[in-house]
């Protein structure tokens, strides 16, 4: 008979799969910040409501999006704040999330994992448990009266608690893969939150460079490289660079094979696109079969602020355009860019596995849309500029240094391959 334990963690994983695991925050129409709507958020609504429905803190005013006091997200208390709060009425969210994680440590000093209380109470996480397998979310219990605070952090150390079998809630030990996994919370048998589960997969990182949640304008939360690890604070920005995705010509005019895209780089000096210590060099991607991959002999470098082109045809995109003699292009040859959106990477060489596979690092990732999906935004609003799908404008990054992955980052305007943009 297969124990009880293991057929509760195939149920909960095979809901996480068909609906995907539960939000890590707090319902909409959660007034008082415990991550639950209930008799207490009535109350505060009509407290609101009937004393002073003008006086509600403006929702852009606020930098946490956790303490917003209007469910619906307007600056005022009206209908529509009620029917928010019936909505969701007797809905709980996850108020613990995993907000930050170093899996490349190289021995010298050990992985951990970083937990954010996103809520405005105290919560006990004893019981809940930490695992890198999505199949026993039991490896890792945590200790029994373990709280955390009101908004803040936890940190756990592979080497003293996940990772070490003499730990008592160590039912598996486990590290963090450099090459990248799933990082599983689980709430286990905790009755305030039932089922929680929080799964935040990540790819391939360098040494000393962590993963954390970045929120973008679209309201969702991106797990993406951090800047700088901040164990036990609030995450730093993203890590940019040191070359970025700066334009995108995904759909030209009439289809022609003058798309291209551009890169940049934004860092102070020299980047070569090869790894001297992997011997292998960096390379382009898209999701639909593309794979570009750069010069070996001699190797690519972009000098400080320099810009690079690749297309799938190189000479048609240099003449289209008029792009100057100094201006590299590579072409890629096979494989288009998709005209509705896709996903796109610029990536360097990571580890090797025990089986000889190479991993590869992040350096860019941009999923760019053509305007029309807002199935993709939980807002139900695509963000990104339908201009540039087949009008003769392409999509121009607006701040290089900033984090790329994001629409509000990105405008739609005249072809600049090569150069400045716009």
């Amino acid at each position: 008979m297969r124990p009880l334990w293991r057929i509760h963690t195939a149920l909960i994983v095979l809901v996480a799969l068909l609906m995907g695991p539960a939000e890590a925050v707090c319902p909409p129409g959660d007034w008082n910040g415990d991550c639950r709507v209930d008799w207490l958020d009535l109350g505060l609504l009509a407290s609101h409501w009937l004393n002073d429905p003008n006086q509600i803190d403006d929702p852009n005013q606020i930098d946490d999006p956790n303490q917003i006091d209007d469910p619906n997200h307007y600056a005022t208390t009206d209908a529509t704040d009620l029917a928010v709060l019936a909505n969701h009425w007797r809905r709980t969210g996850c108020p613990i999330v995993i907000n930050e994680l170093l899996a490349h440590s190289h021995d010298i000093s050990p992985d951990w994992i970083e937990l954010h209380n996103v809520s405005s109470i105290p919560v006990d996480i004893g019981g809940w448990f930490l695992s890198d397998n999505e199949h026993d979310l039991y490896e890792f219990r945590i200790e029994d009266g373990t709280v955390v605070e009101p908004n803040g952090y936890i940190v756990f150390h592979e080497d003293t608690q996940f990772g070490n079998p003499d730990c008592p809630g160590t039912h598996s030990p486990f590290a963090l893969s450099e090459n990248g996994e799933s990082l599983c919370l689980y709430s286990g048998a905790d009755t305030r939150f039932p089922d929680c589960l929080v799964v935040e997969r990540f790819g391939a990182s360098e040494t000393w460079v962590s993963f954390g949640r970045h929120m973008t304008s679209m309201g969702t939360y991106a797990f993406v490289l951090m800047s700088e690890p901040t164990p036990g604070q609030a995450n730093a920005s993203p890590l940019v660079g040191p070359v970025v995705i700066n334009e995108i010509m995904y759909h030209p005019p009439g289809d022609t094979d003058t798309e291209y895209i551009e890169l940049m780089n934004v860092s102070a000096g020299p980047v070569t696109l090869f790894d001297f210590r992997a011997m292998e060099p960096w390379r382009f991607t898209d999701d639909g079969g593309i794979d570009l991959v750069f010069p070996r002999e001699p190797p690519v470098t972009l000098d400080a602020g320099e810009h690079i082109l690749l297309a799938r045809n190189g000479a048609m995109v240099r003449h289209t355009y008029g792009v100057p003699a100094h201006i590299q292009v590579f072409s890629w040859g096979s494989g288009r860019l998709s005209n509705s959106g896709e996903r796109i990477r610029l990536l360097k060489p990571g580890d090797v596995d025990n089986a000889g596979a190479r991993y590869w690092v992040e350096v860019d990732s941009i999923h760019y849309s053509d305007g029309t999906h807002p199935e993709n935004s939980p807002d139900r609003v695509d963000r990104w500029p339908a201009e540039a799908d087949g009008a003769g404008l392409s999509l121009n990054r607006m701040f290089p240094s900033q984090y790329g992955d994001d629409p509000d980052n990105w405008h739609a305007t005249i072809p600049t391959p090569g150069s400045t943009n716009d």
